[in-house]
């Protein structure tokens, strides 16, 4: 589904009571519906709402994540390793990347912009291994909190989980953010291997772990969507 050659994505959610509307980076509109509103009011509410949702796509052009937008970046900073890498985009047979200490070479066939993304986000991913692992199980040792390991993937939506056998799920993501926002998330995680839920004998024991995590809670919300486009892509956003 199209509405002024934007695409849109309906969601059906039985915890919606009301309809959220979301412009996402890369993808277009999406519509999250109440079970008892019909798909046929879409193209209405989305008139309805047409100045803010222009708006949005304005926004996002400006920053380069506009459906349809070439997301690849030119230069990556990751302010948890204070570390900048240039990025350089070369013609090939094949997907291919190359890293270096501070730059990367990414090799594309032509016209395949999502390739780039993927690899992107594999290297991506293969740094948070080798940095954010560590990290976590450095606070784990520091705080005494028994783990059953850690893992570190390109989460869409989440920065991180504890599973039910206390194993740690990092997002990659968390490379863009700064040290202490990484920290607050990785103890996070920790209160979840003592407290399932988000109750209040969790928030207690957040906040005697880390006294500012309140103060987080904007910044963490900003941080995700302002996330890079590359970071968001996924197979279908149509960007080959």
């Amino acid at each position: 589904m199209h509405w002024h050659s934007i695409p849109v994505t309906v969601i059906r959610s039985p915890r919606a009571r009301k309809v959220w509307l979301k412009m996402r980076s890369c993808r277009g509109i999406e519509v999250v519906l109440p079970y008892r509103v019909s798909t046929s009011e879409v193209p209405s509410i989305l008139e309805r709402h047409q100045r803010w949702l222009m708006e949005r796509l304005a926004e996002l052009k400006d920053r380069g994540e506009a459906p349809g937008q070439n997301p690849l970046p030119d230069a990556i900073r990751l302010e948890f390793l204070d570390r900048r890498f240039s990025v350089r985009y070369e013609e090939g047979p094949r997907a291919e990347l190359h890293a270096g200490e501070e730059d990367l070479r990414v090799f594309l066939p032509c016209g395949k912009v999502g390739d780039g993304a993927t690899l992107l986000q594999m290297w991506l991913v293969g740094l948070g291994k080798t940095h954010l692992i560590a990290y976590c199980l450095e606070l784990a040792a520091q705080y005494g909190v028994p783990i059953g390991g850690v893992q570190v993937r390109n989460q869409g939506g989440r920065w991180g989980s504890c599973s039910a056998r206390f194993t740690i799920s990092l997002n990659a993501k968390l490379l863009f953010l700064s040290p202490p926002l990484v920290r607050n998330v990785v103890l996070h995680e920790f209160c979840h291997v003592e407290h399932r839920n988000h109750g209040s004998a969790f928030k207690a024991a957040l906040r005697t772990l880390d006294p500012l995590t309140d103060a987080y809670e904007g910044q963490m919300r900003n941080a995700w969507e302002n996330l890079p486009a590359w970071t968001k892509w996924r197979r279908g956003d149509g960007t080959d």
